[in-house]
């Protein structure tokens, strides 16, 4: 016995691997790569911006060439980036972040805040952030 199969529009299918989070985090609104203006805004190459993501500079590469999208926690990693880069560009010289980034640092015990989220504390830069928009950070 046949079952009849309804004539429904077939719906517009996705390429394999982008949703819809992962479009918008790799454009932003004038077109231009998210991963490729972040990593330039912080004066990083390839591979120290890979570290602040814990992936692959091979991973960074194929982002800023359109050839894939950052899924599920590279995500979620990028748009924390972010974040952290808009709220550090208020307090230093933009073109000085790289550095800072790679400059041991005495309020994280000598660590450079590179290290500090590798080692999945951010929240230390955080509170150092909010200290320093206080005038409190010592």
């Amino acid at each position: 016995m046949a079952t009849k199969v309804k004539n429904e529009p077939r719906r517009k299918a996705r390429p394999a691997g982008r949703t819809a989070a992962a479009v918008s985090i790799a454009k932003s609104l004038d077109g231009k790569n998210v991963v490729t203006t972040l990593r330039l805004l912080l004066a990083m190459p390839r591979s120290k911006f890979a570290r602040l993501l814990g992936r692959t500079e091979r991973a960074v590469i194929a982002w800023e060439s359109g050839q894939a999208d950052p899924q599920g926690l590279s995500q979620q990693r990028l748009r924390e980036l972010e974040r952290l880069a808009q709220a550090l560009s208020r307090l230093f010289k933009k073109e000085s972040l790289g550095e800072w980034f790679d400059t041991p640092n005495p309020a994280f015990g000598g660590l450079k805040p590179i290290e500090v989220i590798e080692r999945g504390e951010s929240d230390r830069l955080w509170q150092m952030i909010f200290e320093l928009r206080a005038g409190t950070h010592v």
